[in-house]
């Protein structure tokens, strides 16, 4: 018996030492999240040339904090916009199927605040499309604006190149922000977040914090290979999606008065982190300079041209009087409607040479990036 002692030992090592390495080999590979995305102050941002190319994601601080916004509250807001339509997400907005409901906006806020019509014991957000009559109510607490040439927004372009005889073509203009969603609010309680995914157009955006806390997923445009818009970057489940331990991809905490920048085509996921959280997103053409992960055409906005065209080329064809497409918001209220003809064949090609012509002056002489 004391002889089969140091057996039975070395054998309980032996299949130990097994286990360990059939361990090491089960290893799930993860996301470590190393994308650096740098908190910067207008001064630092003014002088740094690698975050004024536009092709890099950075929180902007110390800025947003004069702006009138950061004192909204959501009666502040259902005075200023109560006409404006709502997509209301009582269960999260997490799914890529999630499907809203239509609400004018003091509707919203009110089962928002006090749920009645349809009980949820999910956290609720709500997305809200800006038209051009309510961003005109809520433009004037976004000033001033930080770097001007940088933050270079429509206010700049978009009188210029929507005109008919010589008059500023508002329903036109009004019809391209709802169409593209190019002005959104968004408003969530804690632990509300919209679906990861990437943007359909070639603009670059960015977001102002106002109320509460918001965490971030972003990943670049060239790790799309690895990325999935099922799935949740803030509890991954590598069984469905190995792959995405191998994207390069940051986290950032955005808080009350701070700015997140991050370039046109970028995979984003937020997550609430404080009941309300309530931020302002808007999208740039013809801030960025060229990149390599566009195809033939390194330009981000004539991309973003070619993006708008091809819905366009959905619901007009040359020669055709007749639009091609439906129009929902004619059967639900709300619903963003098809682009208008004038846009498309006539505006459009005028905008695109005002973004090319700002992008060069802003990047004429910038290094190429390593996108």
């Amino acid at each position: 018996m004391a002889q089969a002692a140091p057996f039975r030992l070395a054998l309980v090592c032996l299949l130990v030492c097994y286990e360990c390495i059939q361990n090491v080999k089960g290893q799930v590979e993860k996301q470590h999240f190393t994308l650096e995305i740098p908190r910067v102050t207008i001064d630092e941002l003014a002088k740094n040339s690698t975050l004024r190319t536009g092709l890099h994601a950075y929180v902007l601080s110390g800025f947003a904090q004069q702006w009138n916004a950061i004192n909204w509250t959501l009666d502040y807001l259902t005075k200023k916009i109560p006409f404006e339509w709502v997509d209301y997400y009582p269960k999260n907005m997490d799914d890529v199927g999630s499907k809203p409901f239509l609400f004018k906006f003091d509707r919203a806020v009110q089962e928002f605040q006090h749920p009645r019509e349809i009980p949820s014991q999910l956290p609720k957000y709500m997305q809200i499309r800006l038209s051009l009559r309510g961003w005109k109510r809520l433009k004037k607490d976004f000033t001033p604006k930080p770097l001007p040439e940088v933050f270079w927004d429509d206010d700049e372009w978009i009188s210029k190149c929507m005109q008919k005889d010589s008059q500023v073509d508002k329903p036109a203009i009004n019809n391209f922000f709802v169409t593209n969603q190019w002005k959104f609010l968004l408003i969530g309680e804690k632990g509300t977040t919209m679906f990861f995914h990437k943007d359909g157009t070639a603009a670059s955006s960015w977001q102002v914090q106002l109320v509460g806390k918001k965490r971030w997923t972003l990943c670049p445009n060239t790790e799309s290979r690895y990325l999935d818009p099922h799935l949740d970057t803030y509890n991954p489940d590598y069984s469905r999606f190995p792959q995405f331990a191998k994207a390069q991809c940051g986290q950032v905490t955005v808080s009350p008065g701070e700015l997140l920048y991050y370039p046109a085509y970028w995979w984003h996921h937020t997550l609430q982190l404080e009941t309300p959280s309530i931020s302002y997103t808007g999208a740039l053409v013809g801030v960025e300079a060229d990149r390599s992960d566009l195809g033939a055409d390194r330009k981000p906005h004539t991309r973003f041209y070619a993006d708008l065209q091809e819905k366009c080329a959905k619901c007009w064809r040359k020669g055709v009087k007749e639009r091609q497409c439906e129009d929902i918001s004619l059967k639900w209220a709300g619903a963003a409607p098809p682009p208008l003809r004038v846009v498309c064949d006539e505006y459009l090609p005028k905008c695109l040479q005002l973004w090319s012509e700002h992008a060069k002056a802003l990047h004429g002489g910038a290094p190429k990036s390593e996108l």
